[in-house]
């Protein structure tokens, strides 16, 4: 389980994260939603361990954050990672040097289902490829808890539904998802729990299915409810 107990994050005057909570289960795909620049990004780096809190923890299965976790999490951010010399065949390589639990054959059994050959470069790919690829480095390291930073953006709802079909086909029972988009109807059927922010603060948090069996409302129903009153 992830912990974040009274989270502060401070850039200059702004607080990105103010004093919040909660926790992200095991074997679930969680959603951190939110409008645009309410602290859905900060909150993913700082349980990454990339961005200094100037106030409370964050416990990764009862650990704090240190280098001995890392190989728990795999951070995949909206932004390229790739490094723009290298072909895809390269990027394994490297990958598998520097992550112990880097599992090839998946990547490459992922490449195959996308239908993408390794010897491209990747800063030559599409922005729906690029995106593909950052899918596979995230999910090939194996890690426990993967967190996507916005995997959906600027791509075409044909691959996103695809890159969907992909994470709910090779995440295993004891791994967990963190996700932050503003795709909210294409991943609805696939979402356990979902946490509301707006201004660094926790607005509301909720499981998926039971807002639907009990309350008759999707996520984006919730969300309209939930960020009329803030």
């Amino acid at each position: 389980m992830i912990e974040v107990k009274n989270v502060v994050k401070i850039y200059k005057r702004t607080k990105a994260l103010d004093n919040i909570s909660f926790n992200i289960h095991e074997g679930k795909i969680t959603c951190i939603l939110g409008t645009n620049g309410v602290g859905k990004s900060t909150i993913l780096k700082a349980i990454s361990g990339l961005v200094k809190l100037d106030k409370g923890e964050i416990l990764i299965d009862g650990e704090a954050i240190s280098n001995k976790i890392y190989d728990k999490l795999a951070f995949v951010p909206d932004i390229d990672i790739h490094f723009p010399q290298l072909n895809i065949k390269e990027t394994f390589e490297f990958m598998s040097v520097f992550y112990k639990h880097w599992n090839n054959e998946k990547a490459y059994e992922m490449l195959k289902n996308f239908n993408i050959t390794d010897d491209k470069k990747i800063s030559n790919l599409s922005k729906g490829n690029k995106a593909r690829i950052k899918i596979i480095l995230g999910f090939a390291q194996e890690s426990k808890y993967i967190l996507l930073d916005e995997p959906f953006s600027g791509i075409d709802i044909f691959k996103r539904e695809e890159i969907i079909k992909m994470m709910v086909r090779y995440m295993t029972d004891e791994q967990s998802i963190v996700i932050t988009t503003h795709e909210i109807p294409e991943i609805e059927m696939i979402v356990d729990d979902v946490i509301f922010i707006n201004n660094g603060k926790l607005v509301c948090e909720f499981n998926a299915e039971e807002a639907r069996e009990k309350e008759g409302m999707s996520i984006v129903d919730k969300m309209r409810e939930v960020y009329r009153d803030e």
